[in-house]
């Protein structure tokens, strides 16, 4: 008798595991967004009534051709308009259902790696503000590559670059430099760009050397060009620098 009371409970108790892992299940299927298919950290309603992640929206939006101003739905097939609308409800729900561990594994632990990243952001930002040239230098860095939960905008870049350059930095200098030359985020000047590579090169910087090295290597013509562009590259791997913030994968190109 004791032995069917112990099955029965557990069963129950399975059945209970059973029903609870099935509604966890359902409350993530539920919250993911239907084109990343991950937790969304800045969620939107679109005129579907589904739910996205607003940069994943957005860009669909951009590359969907448009009827008559509206585009064919993701996830429904219908013709909506392309307006969104915040939903920070959802993303509060998100936020206390991974705190509770009703929503676990990599959908959750993706989720927690932006928050950080977000956080990170927000310091950083407040940093640059406040005057730190390192920070202006880092925050134009994140704009520049699009990293650490920042998007691409080689403008916003420039413009922090500029800013650390002003305030003292050298590797602001450097980039400022290199945004001129190529002319990302700003209209292309090599002259004054290849100035201040130079100037951030006589400081000691081995990125700035790169820069002029891998520039002269591409675009020079004529011997002393050439020769200048391996005396440059060649300092680079000989690490003849106070300045060192080219990585490894950098120098390796300069070999």
């Amino acid at each position: 008798m004791k032995n069917k009371k112990r099955s029965s409970n557990e069963m129950s108790k399975l059945e209970k595991d059973s029903g609870a892992k099935r509604q966890k299940q359902s409350v993530e299927s539920d919250l993911i967004c239907p084109i990343t298919h991950e937790l969304p950290f800045d969620p939107v309603h679109a005129e579907d009534g589904s739910m996205y992640e607003r940069q994943a929206i957005e860009e669909y939006f951009v590359t969907t051709t448009k009827s008559e101003g509206k585009v064919r739905s993701p996830v429904k097939g219908m013709m909506i308009g392309t307006s969104i609308f915040a939903a920070p409800h959802i993303k509060n729900t998100i936020e206390s259902l991974i705190s509770n561990d009703m929503i676990t594994g990599d959908v959750a632990n993706k989720w927690k790696e932006r928050a950080k990243e977000k956080k990170y952001a927000e310091d950083l930002l407040k940093d640059a503000e406040n005057g730190d040239k390192i920070a202006m230098f880092n925050l134009g860095t994140r704009y520049y590559t699009g990293e650490k939960g920042f998007k691409k905008d080689r403008k916003e870049a420039y413009k922090w670059f500029k800013k650390a350059n002003a305030a003292g930095c050298v590797e602001g200098t450097v980039m400022k430099g290199k945004c001129l030359l190529e002319g990302h985020g700003v209209e292309k000047d090599e002259v004054t760009g290849m100035l201040y590579l130079g100037m951030a090169e006589g400081q000691g910087s081995d990125l700035a050397a790169y820069f002029i090295g891998e520039y002269f290597s591409r675009e020079g013509q004529g011997l002393n060009k050439k020769m200048l562009a391996r005396k440059m590259l060649e300092k680079v791997v000989n690490g003849n620098y106070t300045h060192k913030t080219l990585n490894a994968a950098g120098k390796e190109l300069a070999n």
